[in-house]
């Protein structure tokens, strides 16, 4: 079995390994875990050479790159004798059915938070930010204190795009893609670009060169957050708890769904998804697993919500998420709404590590490009990634 995460859903994930060995002592599983950084890469290759592990964790978008005909993962219809498909809600099947056969099931469903470090925002003398204006204030706030080496917020450089998106469906309350059509013009991307310029005009994000300089490939390892000069970050719910975990000192709390427009923007998604690839040898072993680990009582025990708030209905009804940290911040993000991820925003074209969102985000961010040719080759992509999807 193969997966990413942190130290957490790695100890829960062994336990419950381990407890499967003990009821099927026939059966030895190896584990495959590391951070996320580079680990799509090796999956990629893995497949391509007819090696991965016959459990993968995968990106909600992984499967639709990897399997577009839907033949390079078992069809998990063939063992549901064995893998409980019906705790699975019917939409999230259809979502992962590919021409017929069903590529995946998925682990949770997701959206992003705002997460900020209140013990940062008490000593500059900030308030936790509401609204747009009160979030460029704090920036502000926080550009003169300690010749402005603080932040109040963090965002990787490949997820930038997610803040983005947040500001235009909170202003025009529209979604990414309908229809297989991009519903955004260029005047209103370019709108969403400037936006994110002003955001680093105002000392609210730190740049592109100011986050390479950091040297770190994730904010929970990032000093600046380690030690509270970075005070906020726009993160998935179910990644919460590491982060806090990560401060040497400060209190973290969920703050408001920061007011941007008249619209409730915001994209959700199926944070993680469970595919068998199609050319294991042992299908019936590999959907035991996964039926054991999320779909049992003493599995879902086990990994608890390291991996974000249940979908499988008999694994959720087996946890007291009273107080889980991701459970609260998934209903605050859920209860306020949003869009659901397309198919198209996560394509590779887009969305990987070397694709136009990150690129056009960079490319702004050094002075290489203007925003007008940013939303450009934003459609020229969006373009291309409804080709490949045909």
């Amino acid at each position: 079995m193969n997966w990413w995460g942190g130290d957490s859903r790695h100890e829960a994930t062994l336990k419950g390994i381990h407890a499967f060995e003990e009821l099927h002592p026939n059966i030895h599983v190896e584990p495959e875990y590391e951070a996320y950084s580079g680990h799509q890469e090796k999956i990629a290759l893995a497949l391509n050479s007819k090696v991965a592990a016959d459990v993968l964790q995968m990106n909600m978008n992984w499967i639709f790159d990897y399997s577009p005909k839907g033949d390079t993962f078992l069809d998990l219809n063939t063992v549901s004798d064995v893998l409980d498909l019906t705790a699975y809600e019917q939409s999230d099947l259809d979502f992962y059915t590919i021409n017929g056969s069903l590529q995946a099931v998925p682990i949770s469903k997701t959206g992003r938070v705002f997460f900020w470090n209140k013990t940062t925002f008490d000593k500059i003398g900030v308030p936790i930010p509401s609204t747009l204006d009160e979030l460029v204030e704090a920036g502000k706030k926080f550009s003169e204190y300690e010749n402005g080496s603080y932040y109040p917020l963090v965002i990787l450089e490949n997820e930038k795009i997610y803040m983005m998106m947040y500001f235009l469906e909170c202003k025009y309350g529209k979604p990414w893609v309908d229809d297989m059509e991009l519903q955004y013009s260029r005047e209103e991307l370019i709108d969403g670009f400037e936006f994110m310029k002003m955001l680093e005009d105002n000392h609210v994000l730190p740049s592109s060169e100011k986050m390479a300089g950091d040297g770190a490939d994730l904010i929970d390892t990032n000093q600046n957050w380690i030690d509270g000069h970075y005070a906020g970050i726009y993160m998935w719910d179910s990644n919460l708890q590491k982060h806090q975990e990560a401060l040497e000192d400060g209190e973290c709390i969920i703050g408001p769904m920061l007011e941007m427009g008249d619209y409730h923007g915001g994209l959700l998604k199926i944070s993680q998804c469970l595919a068998i690839p199609a050319t294991t040898k042992h299908p019936k072993e590999a959907a035991m697993l996964i039926e054991y680990l999320f779909g049992s009582e003493e599995g879902a025990r086990f990994l608890g919500d390291s991996r974000g708030v249940p979908c499988n209905a008999k694994g959720l009804a087996a946890l007291d998420l009273s107080d889980s940290l991701a459970a609260k911040a998934n209903e605050h993000v859920m209860d306020w709404g949003g869009y659901m991820m397309d198919i198209v925003f996560s394509n590779s074209v887009l969305s990987s590590d070397d694709g136009i969102f990150l690129l056009t985000i960079q490319s702004q961010s050094y002075g290489q490009m203007s925003a007008e040719q940013c939303a450009d080759m934003v459609i020229d992509g969006v373009n291309q990634a409804i080709e490949s999807l045909k």
